[in-house]
């Protein structure tokens, strides 16, 4: 956790130091010109900034914040179950090595719309995690970078059923045998 919580530190302090940074920036090119030379001097030097680049000095802000608002914001469902909702009811911790994921039981058997916290630790090489429907399509995935790192997605399955597990990161020659059928099982009514 700690490793995450230092990346995390560091992202917010360089989005701090850019809007900062912004801010001055606008102020100081905003502020009048001086007149260089005589009172009769033909060259005056311009006063803050031209139209254009406050539009995009704007632009650019604009960016930066809509982002970071969306990117905060309960719309994505990973960051809705980690920031906005309670504590997972349910942690599973999966560890992956020599090309093999190793599940705490086959299968997991997870409640439906129950918010499901999946711990996946990487002891050798960078992995994918990625829970599959039966029909193939993929209901989420992360990336499993190995330790110290400690992967984390928050996950609320709504729709009961039997879903495959496989690696969605090309690790090495064997990465096509990363497949895990029926490796969750989630349980309620359909």
């Amino acid at each position: 956790m700690y490793p995450q919580f230092v990346i995390e530190a560091v992202y917010f302090s360089i989005i701090s130091v850019v809007v900062v940074f912004i801010v001055v920036f606008y102020i100081l090119t905003k502020r009048a010109g001086n007149q260089r030379g005589s009172e009769d001097a033909v060259h005056v030097q311009a006063k803050g900034m031209e139209r254009s680049e406050k539009n995009w000095m704007l632009f650019l802000f604009a960016v930066a914040l809509i982002g970071n608002v969306l990117f905060l914001s309960p719309i994505l469902p990973s960051i809705r179950y980690v920031l906005y909702e309670p504590e997972p009811a349910l942690t599973i911790t999966i560890h992956v090595k020599n090309y093999r994921f190793y599940l705490p039981e086959t299968p997991i058997r997870i409640p439906a719309n129950t918010p499901v916290e999946f711990v996946v630790l990487s002891d050798d090489l960078v992995y994918g995690f990625g829970v599959f429907r039966k029909d193939g399509s993929m209901v989420f995935q992360m990336q499993v970078v190995p330790k110290p790192y400690v992967n984390r997605i928050v996950w609320v399955f709504e729709e009961p059923g039997t879903y495959d597990v496989r690696s969605t990161e090309y690790s090495g020659p064997q990465h096509p045998w990363m497949f895990v059928p029926d490796a969750i099982v989630v349980e309620g009514e359909e």
